[in-house]
């Protein structure tokens, strides 16, 4: 497949850094997207509890619902700071969330003192438990179960109208342990679930190297990185010789002829390196932490050397060659013009006969 044909599926979406994998997070969101979303829904949930509140004000003494109202209060200040808090630290903080997963369960367990005024608002609970679990997974919500079932305990220990209805607060106790663990089981079975369906989508399935898809990602790593770190450099791989061995020996030679080529590049690449098909007979190598092009042409040329020992493939005798192009990574650029150098500078190396190596650069080619 032409680099110029994929452009456009590559570019449809955009990934950016410090990302964070809940159980239930089918897609990649910033910790601090989850935080101020976490946050905002506080602020609604406030304003619901407001609304459930003036519903039953006029049921109970005139005391409980003065302490009702305080309890909500603070928790329309704490609402805001949250979000405040959020927006003003632009970085996740682990500590910050702790707090707030702490203080979400110790707020609604104090407003639940003032029971029976405040029974209605016992699903609150419930709510910062399978939205912690299902945000930041297993550790926030066995932090948020642990600090709903204390205050529950607290409650039955203190608080009148749960000292007489201890089998209230006992059940009470037993759902949100229960909740808690159903919730961590299933998440724990959908994270692994997402985590294989995330794989495939990023691995080609006859050679199990990285797809475009894949290779995108890593291209924007490499793009960003180069401000700070050694340089990357790009190789475009297109198999000269391919189609003759599927047109004489047939599509399941031609299908071992590519796993085989696969892994040898994989078995000459560092770790930090990433290997990627295209489709068809098209390869890309983007390797990391590389200081010159002359390295890059070494590469390059135990490419070469690889496929001139590779004769025979299930008996059968075949000659394959590659053409590749190659470029370095650099600021500022984007993936749309370094694919497009890769690209311009591999047909030029077919152009100049089997087994060469073009680089490119802004202005000329460089042959190998």
């Amino acid at each position: 497949m032409r680099i110029s044909k994929i452009k456009s599926r590559m570019f449809g979406a955009h990934q950016t850094s410090e990302h964070l994998h809940g159980p239930f997070q089918f897609g990649r969101c910033s910790y601090r997207e989850l935080e101020r979303e976490q946050a905002t829904r506080r602020v609604t949930l406030v304003t619901v509890a407001l609304v459930i509140w003036s519903m039953c004000a006029g049921t109970v003494r005139p005391e409980q619902t003065i302490d009702a109202f305080l309890v909500v209060l603070l928790y329309v200040v704490y609402c805001a700071a949250s979000l405040l808090a959020v927006d003003l630290v632009n970085r996740p903080l682990r500590a910050r969330l702790a707090v707030t997963t702490l203080l979400d369960q110790a707020l609604v367990i104090w407003l639940l003192a003032a029971a029976p005024l405040t029974l209605p608002m016992m699903w609150v609970v419930f709510w910062f438990l399978i939205d912690s679990g299902c945000r930041f997974g297993k550790s926030t919500l066995a932090l948020s179960c642990a600090s709903a079932v204390s205050g529950i305990l607290v409650l039955a220990l203190l608080s009148p109208w749960w000292i007489e209805n201890r089998s209230v607060a006992l059940g009470f106790a037993l759902s949100v342990m229960a909740t808690s663990f159903y919730l961590g089981s299933l998440g724990e079975r959908l994270s692994r679930v997402i985590e294989q369906l995330t794989h495939q989508a990023g691995t080609d399935p006859l050679t199990g190297l990285c797809n475009r898809f894949a290779l995108y990602e890593r291209l924007e790593q490499a793009i960003l990185a180069t401000s700070t770190s050694p340089t990357s450099a790009l190789m475009l791989i297109d198999l000269d010789g391919f189609k003759e061995v599927n047109d004489s020996y047939g599509h399941a030679v031609g299908d071992v002829l590519l796993q085989t080529f696969a892994g040898l590049l994989e078995s000459r690449m560092r770790g930090a390196d990433t290997v990627a098909r295209l489709g068809g007979d098209e390869f890309v190598v983007l390797v990391r932490d590389i200081q010159d092009k002359n390295a890059v042409l070494a590469i390059a040329d135990a490419v070469h050397s690889a496929l001139a020992d590779m004769t025979s493939i299930q008996g059968h005798a075949v000659k394959v060659s590659a053409s590749i192009g190659a470029c370095m990574v650099s600021a500022p650029t984007d993936i749309a013009a370094l694919l497009g150098a890769a690209d311009r500078a591999m047909y030029r190396a077919k152009t100049l006969g089997a087994g060469c190596t073009v680089f490119s650069d802004e202005n000329h080619f460089e042959k190998r």
